[in-house]
């Protein structure tokens, strides 16, 4: 299993649409903090502006844009800048309570408007070490959807099924927006790598994902997450000095090869836990530590916690 995947599987990602208005102008929609969520928004037509907690710069969408705020920011999307945004509350308490997909109309009845939105959120805590190098805001023009294959394709099908009657429209959906999360870290990946070409791709896994070597050193820890890996067998693997792979990888990822080893150690065991299939002696022989004693120690030390209240919590 590639790293990205097995980053996602550990994840246990869910995703849904929960929010699929047509709006007239003028119009203007609040939304609050989301902490436990990564929101995405679809401009199928229309133009709008987002403003997004913690940026500067309002930005402006067009039809066929894509944005996720990977850490579920407060926003405030609206079609002019000096248009009054009502709370989404009021809006939800208008027409779009349930958690069925539905079509919300809102405005004023002026020049039209189409927005597809949802979320993505995850049961594991490896999350956090996945999630924690994407920015507040990732945005995919329109003109930039075909550095991933079937992006607009897939956006075009989530646009068209989220308002669709046709029985299994909702399960359609359900699929596609797992899949659109995916293509999303693809087209912020290729994008990361046009800006490292440019110089300003600031340090991150996705960044050492596009890395030949680092991506490699990457695909070794996460095949064999029981392996006693040392910088220098894994600087051996990729056919690089030890010194020289050890600052790469920490200037290209933003963390030490070891302390990432460690780290995925305890998320993957962490989704073990909570599968509750096998016991912490089995568990820790998994992830690389001869005992469940070492395992529980290290544990605690990385997550907080013990394993059993882990398990249970």
């Amino acid at each position: 299993m590639d790293v990205l995947s097995d980053v996602l599987t550990t994840m246990r990602l869910q995703s849904a649409i929960h929010f699929c208005p047509e709006l007239s102008a003028p119009w203007g929609i609040k939304v609050p903090a989301q902490s436990d969520r990564a929101v995405f928004y679809v401009v199928p037509r229309g133009s709008c502006y987002l403003e997004v907690d913690g940026l500067e710069a309002p930005v402006s969408l067009v039809g066929g844009d894509l944005v996720m705020l990977p850490h579920g920011a407060a926003h405030i999307m609206r079609d002019r800048l000096q248009t009054t945004a009502i709370p989404i509350e009021e809006l939800m308490k208008e027409g779009c309570a349930s958690k069925a997909t539905r079509t919300l109309r809102h405005g004023g009845g002026g020049e039209t408007s189409a927005i597809v939105s949802g979320y993505f959120k995850f049961e594991n805590l490896a999350a956090r070490l996945f999630l924690s190098a994407l920015p507040s805001l990732i945005h995919i023009r329109v003109e930039d959807s075909h550095t991933v294959p079937w992006l607009d394709a897939t956006l075009r099908f989530l646009a068209s099924e989220s308002t669709s009657e046709v029985p299994g429209a909702q399960i359609v959906v359900a699929r596609l927006t797992d899949v659109l999360f995916i293509q999303i870290l693809r087209a912020h990946i290729a994008q990361d790598v046009k800006q490292k070409e440019e110089r300003k791709s600031k340090a991150n896994l996705l960044r050492a994902l596009a890395d030949p070597q680092m991506g490699k050193a990457l695909e070794l820890v996460h095949e064999q997450p029981d392996h006693p890996w040392t910088v220098a067998e894994l600087a051996e693997q990729v056919g690089m000095s030890r010194t020289g792979f050890a600052v790469r990888f920490t200037k290209v990822a933003g963390i030490a090869p070891l302390d990432y080893v460690r780290k995925w150690r305890m998320r993957k065991a962490g989704d073990l836990l909570r599968q509750g299939e096998s016991n912490l002696d089995e568990i820790a022989g998994r992830v690389g530590y001869e005992s469940g004693a070492a395992f529980s120690k290290a544990f605690k030390r990385e997550m907080g916690v013990t394993p059993g209240l882990y398990r249970r919590g």
